[in-house]
């Protein structure tokens, strides 16, 4: 299923001098902020998510967006985003993130992680961004397209208290952005990691409001990242568009995420 937003007659999509740039997760967050400000670059950006309802949302008076329903953890789902050709650039953004300890000791006894959490996670957070990495490579390849891969790691990826999977996950991710880097860079086709910590976004408020020791948890925790502030989606959006621009740039992680995370605040 593909659709495009409500164009701005102020702006003209087909005069995009960057060429076409897919945005997986880019129904919301971090992925809407960075199709956002690639249309705003001039690249003609295609957004994907698994749900229409999201996707027509984000495309409503977004100039020079359009949407392609798509499951990245399916494979003929993913190969459908490419049926058109190659994008120059690819950002690999769907994930999602659920905590859970190895073994969490309670009232109620021992509770371990749960298998169907750590299978879900890792293959929407690591299994995904193989996929359509394999996909854009290949349309690359077949096309002789000097394209560029960018895709969004996490500061967890360095371990982090309850992140079990989706630290290994986006761990996973790094080591796939620098082989890959490695094995397509005589084609031309750069490769980019871009690893936020913690976004001062809409899913980090309504999860703070709604849990007020939560909320304190990440107070503590802010205070100890070294500027004492998150990130935001836009300083997020900011490196990816760097990372498309800088023609040197391969097999890198571009660390967005105020410094540094602790581990563990007690």
């Amino acid at each position: 299923m593909r659709f495009s937003s409500t164009s701005d007659p102020a702006v003209d999509p087909a005069s995009a001098v960057h060429g076409r740039a897919l945005v997986t997760g880019g129904s919301r967050g971090i992925g809407l902020a960075v199709a956002r400000r690639l249309a705003g670059e001039g690249w003609r950006v295609t957004i994907a998510a698994r749900t229409a309802a999201d996707l027509e949302r984000a495309c409503v008076g977004a100039a020079g967006l359009h949407a392609a329903r798509a499951d990245v953890t399916c494979e003929e789902s993913v190969r459908e985003l490419f049926r058109d050709g190659p994008f120059e650039l690819c950002v690999s953004n769907a994930g999602a993130n659920r905590t859970h300890q190895l073994v969490k000791s309670g009232s109620d006894g021992l509770r371990p992680h749960p298998l169907t959490s750590w299978e879900d996670t890792i293959r929407l957070c690591l299994t995904g961004v193989f996929l359509v990495g394999r996909e854009a490579a290949t349309a690359m390849l077949r096309a002789g397209v000097a394209g560029t891969i960018v895709n969004i790691s996490s500061a967890a990826r360095h371990g982090a208290f309850g992140q079990s999977a989706y630290s290994a996950a986006k761990a996973g991710v790094d080591a796939l952005t620098r082989t890959w880097a490695v094995e397509l860079g005589e084609h031309g086709i750069r490769v980019v990691g871009v690893a936020p910590g913690v976004v001062d976004g809409s899913a980090l408020r309504k999860r703070t409001g709604e849990n007020p020791r939560h909320a304190e948890y990440m107070d503590k925790l802010r205070e100890q990242v070294p500027l004492r502030r998150w990130c935001t989606e836009e300083d997020v959006a900011d490196a990816v568009v760097f990372a498309a621009r800088n023609p040197s740039l391969t097999g890198t992680i571009l660390e967005v995420d105020g410094g540094g995370l602790p581990r563990r605040v007690s």
